[in-house]
């Protein structure tokens, strides 16, 4: 048994004083101050030096001795011991975070490190032990509370538990009024020793002699310098000596004489390197000229500007009538004429680097165009009866494919057979491509899935839509090493006993959904898509796009045919559940199911609903099928834009979901986000009865009620020729919207109105989904109910798909196409029989063309400009019906002959108003509520 420890001894006279406390050093393992007091890890400590005294003595400075006394740090295992050195009529005690709140003891919030102490009252204690009986913090402390004297009770927080709990409770009149009246400190005076720089003295130079060796080795000239001039004799290069004759020699005749080759080689007798010399000259030149006969073997592009020489006409003459020049080209004639003729027969001009290539035809060289079957995934007995829904890429893990299944059958089917769907599970499928046999895992759904999608910034939570209009919630983070490791084929000797395997470890686990919607709160009707909203913002209840500061995607938009968007919020509230013990867990959790979102099951309602009306009167609202929002995953342009000088700051979460049952108090709280003004709040919709509709999602304020509704359509056409099946926009342009349903399929450009960019002729099949290329900005598929799918590629035509491909002898679902990298992207289709068909996209069509964003921008453009053409022929055209429909009205006599300006229009329209201003001061004056000397206010006309 270890003896206690003693207090410290009085300090040296450079330190603090005797009775001064030392500061207890912070020991890793300490619990939270709003969790249970039990052991915690990764804590991180800090040294004694850096922590203030309990009672509010800062450290490093001289104050007087202390009533608590104060021992030295200890370690985990001695901190129960150090209570035992507190002060009579001086307990710890351990109060939770409900009760910090009740008596606004708050930890970080009302008492702080530096502020660590709170006087309550007495009353308020008895009443609450009173209230929770032996549930109470200060149950144990009941009659010292009663026989306490005074009325207020001081309560100090411990903040590095030093003496095993989380608070202190004194019930010492004489220590309370040491604690709220804490002495003064004083600085240590430090003592000024710098020591003055002085500058050194300069002495007096003495000669020792260097000065005559210097003077001896100078250079004196004595005489005139001589200049030689060397110049080799060099002879004339016009006209060769008279004894020197050349002629003509065949090369291949007699090559030994005719050719002389001189190589280097290298000579013994001068191989000693010097390593070192000394060398002096007197005068070099300024600059020297050299050149040498080489080939240069690197080509450069080079080009010049040169203005034309022009001659008048009397040089013109002079040159015509040039001898030399008429006998120059008649000498050339001949050799004119046959350069014409290999002009003729052969271009000149031709370039084979860019024909290269172009007639490979061949399975897998660059001439192939066509989509090769990669692998394909079918259940069996799950996928019978049933057409897939949805599509989705793991964002993280290569090679992991979710899909959705669900029965193909309208509502009276579904009625008629609503015994035989209840008994068939409804799963998602989590594929890897290691095991095309099997799948990884099933997610249990309390209904047909019709749209999911993981969360792009926390992949193992997944969100889906019913088709009862619930939206569910999934965490597979317990099983992301299943999914990430390949499944071995071969059972494992050292795991198992003969006689004693476990079959379930070979087995394709069910994992339960973790929280459902409220389904009186919800959709009514089947949801129809799903989408996350990205990370860089998040949406007000009043419809306000602000700064996530989270950095975590944790708000859900759905749309449903009950012309509702609704958004959700997956986050706690700010209050956050009580903590549970691991006996409740298990309790209220027996299937072990993750409590990440325990405090949404059946009680989640969307914070935001909006309510999709027809702008015209009498019209039946819209019915949503899809929809799209400008912002996209990964895109910060909203938030470059913004100020610069904003502090962005995360909360404490670090981009994940925090489980509120472990711990309540790592909520979100958003009271510092800045509102985005560069976020635009309007989406565009497809409905059901192929409209396109531009809405806004922010409430807006009623005259009459004032309450908050949502507004009506910006602008709704009729653009499909049935229900839209797919509304995506192009991954390179922000503001252009492939959108598809029925036979047909169109380009639009956002806030450009006057009608659709490219819009093709009605199909021979129905269009049954869409997908644009993520690396070549002028492709997307469009997949058709014959089990085809059709590449368009707007720069080789606009008026035909490039390639039509059949993939499935029945109706092509669902599109989803992923980059895997730069040499292999996989676009993943699903049919109407649960098979899920990867298909590998040849490099003819994931490799994009010289130039070509810039061509598809132009084009875009190009058509943009046309219908503003367009419409301004429209209005114009109107222009002149209405003045022709004037014109035969003022024939027949009906009409004015004059049609007043807008100026006009505006003074006739003051000239009533002062009018009638005029006439109601003159009813008040009778009335006798005016003066008479009171005149009205008259606005002036100009």
């Amino acid at each position: 048994m270890s003896t206690p420890r003693q207090p410290p001894k009085p300090a040296g006279p450079n330190k603090p004083a005797g009775n001064q406390p030392s500061t207890p050093q912070r020991r890793p393992g300490l619990p939270s101050q709003t969790g249970s007091p039990a052991v915690r890890s990764n804590v991180p400590s800090t040294t004694s030096s850096s922590r203030p005294n309990k009672l509010n003595s800062p450290a490093n400075k001289q104050t007087i001795a202390s009533p608590i006394p104060v021992v030295k740090s200890a370690t985990v295992r001695e901190v129960s011991e150090n209570a035992q050195y507190l002060p009579p009529n001086m307990h710890s005690i351990f109060i939770s975070s409900a009760t910090q709140q009740a008596l606004q003891l708050s930890v970080d919030e009302d008492v702080t490190q530096d502020n660590n102490w709170k006087l309550i009252d007495k009353e308020i204690l008895l009443k609450d032990i009173e209230t929770l009986g032996q549930g109470s913090n200060f149950y144990e402390f009941q009659q010292q509370i009663q026989n306490y004297p005074e009325n207020e009770i001081a309560i100090v927080y411990d903040y590095d538990y030093f003496y095993s709990q989380n608070f202190l409770i004194c019930f010492d009149s004489l220590l309370k009024n040491y604690i709220k009246n804490s002495p003064m400190t004083l600085p240590i005076e430090e003592a000024d020793d710098t020591e003055q720089y002085v500058p050194p003295e300069p002495k007096i130079w003495v000669s020792l002699g260097s000065e005559i060796e210097i003077e001896n080795e100078r250079l004196v000239i004595n005489r005139p310098l001589k200049r030689f001039k060397i110049k080799i004799p060099t002879r004339s290069t016009t006209a060769p000596p008279p004894n020197e004759k050349f002629k003509d020699v065949d090369p291949d005749i007699d090559r030994k004489k005719n050719i002389i080759c001189l190589d280097s080689y290298e000579d013994k007798q001068f191989d000693m390197k010097k390593m070192e010399i000394d060398t002096a000259v007197q005068a070099a030149a300024e600059y020297r000229e050299s050149s040498s006969q080489t080939i240069w073997r690197y080509p450069k592009n080079q080009w010049t500007q040169y203005e034309p020489r022009t001659l008048n006409e009397e040089e013109q003459k002079k040159a015509m009538n040039d001898q030399l020049l008429i006998n120059m080209i008649m000498n050339s004639q001949d050799l004119f004429k046959e350069a014409l003729q290999q002009n003729i027969i052969h271009d000149p001009f031709y370039i084979d680097w860019n024909e290269l290539g172009g007639d490979l035809e061949g399975l897998g060289g660059p001439g192939d165009s066509h989509l090769k079957e990669y692998q394909s995934f079918s259940s069996i007995k799950q996928s019978r009866d049933k057409i897939v829904t949805c599509v989705q890429w793991h964002p993280t893990l290569r090679g992991i494919i979710a899909v959705s299944l669900a029965a193909g059958q309208g509502f009276d089917e579904r009625a008629d057979n609503i015994s035989k769907i209840t008994l068939s599970p409804s799963l998602i499928f989590i594929w890897s491509f290691v095991d095309p046999i099997q799948p990884k895992l099933y997610l249990e759904a309390p209904d047909d899935i019709q749209c999911f999608q993981f969360s792009p910034t926390d992949p193992h939570v997944i969100a889906g839509g019913c088709v009862n209009g619930q939206v569910v919630m999934w965490d597979i983070k317990e099983y992301e090493d299943r999914i990430r490791n390949p499944r071995a084929d071969h059972r494992d000797k050292d795991l198992f006993i003969p006689g004693f395997e476990d079959e379930s470890f070979f087995q394709t686990p069910h994992i339960r959904y973790c929280a459902v919607s409220s389904i009186e709160h919800g959709h009514s009707e089947p949801i129809t898509d799903l989408q996350w909203i990205p990370d860089h913002f998040q949406i007000t209840t009043q419809g306000l796009p602000t700064e996530n500061l989270a950095g975590n995607c944790s708000q859900i938009m759905t749309c449903s045919f009950d012309s509702q968007v609704l958004l959700w919020e997956t986050r706690p509230p700010r209050g956050g559940p009580k903590p549970l013990s691991k006996k409740e867990r298990e309790i209220l959790n027996p299937m072990g199911v993750p409590l990440t979102f325990k405090h949404l099951d059946l009680t989640w309602r969307p914070f935001l609903r909006l309510q999709l009306q027809s702008p015209e009167v009498g019209q039946v609202d819209f019915a949503p099928r899809k929809f799209s929002i400008r912002e996209s995953q990964g895109d910060r342009d909203a938030l470059n834009k913004e100020d610069n000088t904003f502090e962005k700051k995360k909360e404490p979460t670090g981009g994940q979901f925090v489980n509120p049952v472990d711990d309540p108090s790592k909520t979100i709280s958003q009271a510092r986000a800045k509102v985005l003004q560069n976020i635009d709040t309007f989406f565009y919709v497809g409905t059901e009865d192929g409209q396109l509709v531009y809405q806004d999602w922010m409430p807006q304020k009623e005259n009459d009620s004032a309450k908050f509704i949502t507004p009506k359509a910006t602008w709704s056409s009729v653009v499909i020729d049935g229900p839209v099946v797919g509304l995506k926009r192009s991954p390179f342009f922000k503001d252009v919207i492939l959108i598809a349903g029925g036979w047909t399929f169109q380009i639009w450009r956002e806030k450009v109105h006057s009608g659709s960019l490219l819009h093709t002729s009605p199909m021979k099949e129905k269009i049954t989904d869409i997908e644009w290329s993520p690396t070549r900005p002028g492709v997307f598929y469009i997949a058709k109910q014959n089990g085809s799918i059709d590449v368009w590629d707007i720069i080789d035509r606009t008026h035909a798909p490039s390639i039509s491909q059949s993939i499935s002898n029945t109706a092509v679902t669902y599109l989803s196409i992923r980059t895997i990298s730069s040499k292999q992207q996989l676009l993943a289709a699903g049919d109407s029989n649960g098979t899920l068909h990867i298909l590998e996209v040849p490099q003819s069509l994931r490799q994009p063309i010289n130039q070509e964003l810039q061509v598809v921008t132009n084009y875009f453009t190009r058509e943009t400009d046309r219908r503003a053409f367009v419409k301004h022929r429209w209005n114009l055209r109107e222009e002149e019906k209405r003045e022709k429909d004037r014109l035969s009205a003022i024939k027949i006599g009906i009409a004015p002959s004059h049609i007043p300006t807008q100026e006009e229009i505006d003074i006739r329209m003051k000239n009533e108003y002062n009018d009638f201003i005029q006439f109601e001061f003159g009813v008040l004056r009778e009335m006798g509520l005016r003066d008479e000397n009171e005149a009205p206010v008259i606005i002036p006309a100009n």
